[in-house]
């Protein structure tokens, strides 16, 4: 598809609240038809819904995967992670607070009112949101986000 794509705030955020704790994935690498995934084909993104979960939305798959979209709100859930070569960028209009590692090895907080919060490579972190958020990840050095993400032990666990 050779044309802009759109997508209705409103129409992404009613998805994002049927999906509980998961994130509506916008661009990732590939569709994952488990998740009610299809390619996004039309020139407006659009959703299904059957009853009170999503049946199908649409999602632009870009294969080479160093470039990732996504929205959460917040429902959305995320464990304490790091990456190695991903940026993450996070924007929302409302309060972000960002849970991480510092230089010393303590673990701290930040919260942003509005605005714009980004997690460098190599900061482990764990971030909620109390309104919709965007999510930006781009990976470096040849990565790919899909595979450039490691779990770890929740602060305190």
């Amino acid at each position: 598809m050779l044309e802009p794509l759109t997508a209705e705030l409103a129409d992404l955020e009613s998805c994002l609240a049927l999906l509980g704790t998961r994130p509506v994935k916008l661009i990732a690498d590939a569709v994952r038809p488990e998740f009610g995934e299809t390619e996004w084909d039309e020139p407006e993104w659009s959703f299904k819904r059957a009853g009170e979960r999503v049946a199908a939305k649409k999602l632009l798959p870009h294969h080479e995967d160093t470039f990732q979209f996504s929205m959460g709100g917040p429902a959305s859930k995320q464990d304490f992670h790091r990456h190695e070569h991903t940026f993450e960028i996070y924007v929302s209009y409302s309060p972000m607070t960002v849970q991480f590692e510092n230089r010393e090895g303590r673990t701290v907080e930040r919260r942003v009112a509005r605005g714009v919060l980004i997690i460098p490579p190599g900061v482990a972190h764990r971030v909620s949101f109390a309104g919709t958020a965007f999510v930006f990840q781009a990976a470096t050095a040849g990565a790919q986000v899909h595979s450039d993400r490691t779990s770890l032990a929740a602060p305190g666990a």
